[in-house]
């Protein structure tokens, strides 16, 4: 299971800023505070010390949020999911409806045995494992559509130039080879063509 770089920081974030934070760490500093014997010094490192711990409170509160955010993103909605299983097998049902022969009848009977595997219940069960629906299928599928879209458009004019830079500069180097003897016999052993 590959896990997400940002619950990874967010965590390592949290956990270093507890640390800083424990109890030992703050009785030590205020056993420093008191060590200097001077009161005025005393209430001067007291407001530094009570200072940071609410400037730190308030980044484990931004920490703990950006987490839940992060997991928040993570997770499909019990309204989503209902969506999802109470719309998806009759869309599906209704393209079936559009095919006919014998590779439609196939295709129904599969859909037959994935209805019940495509309910809340299996949703909800799965994700409290850790599943990923949006990571495992939603960015896949985002990417799949996305370079089928290119693959049918023209390419840019950038891509263009590109490309025939990258054939000029192939060109090139094909001279060169043929000026270098060596390198042109080479060249015409690697391709099988005979030498003239």
């Amino acid at each position: 299971m590959q896990l997400d770089p940002e619950l990874i920081k967010v965590g390592v974030d949290l956990a270093s800023s507890v640390a800083k934070n424990s109890v030992q760490a703050i009785a030590g500093k205020i056993k420093g505070a008191k060590a200097s014997g001077d009161k005025d010094k005393l209430v001067g490192n007291l407001e530094e010390i009570i200072n940071e711990l609410i400037s730190e409170r308030n980044r484990l509160v931004q920490l703990v949020q950006a987490y839940e955010e992060t997991l928040i993103t993570q997770k499909i909605s019990d309204a989503d999911i209902e969506y999802i299983t109470g719309n998806i097998v009759p869309l599906l049902e209704n393209l079936l409806e559009q095919n006919a022969g014998e590779d439609a009848q196939k295709t129904r009977e599969a859909l037959n045995l994935f209805k019940p595997i495509l309910s809340k219940e299996l949703f909800n069960i799965v994700q409290l494992l850790g599943f990923n629906f949006k990571q495992a299928i939603g960015e896949p599928l985002t990417l799949l559509i996305n370079s089928t879209i290119k693959s049918k458009v023209s390419p840019t004019d950038e891509a263009s130039i590109a490309l025939k830079t990258a054939e000029s500069q192939r060109e090139v180097e094909f001279y060169k080879v043929m000026q270098d003897e060596e390198a042109f016999k080479r060249y015409c052993i690697a391709t099988g063509r005979q030498l003239n």
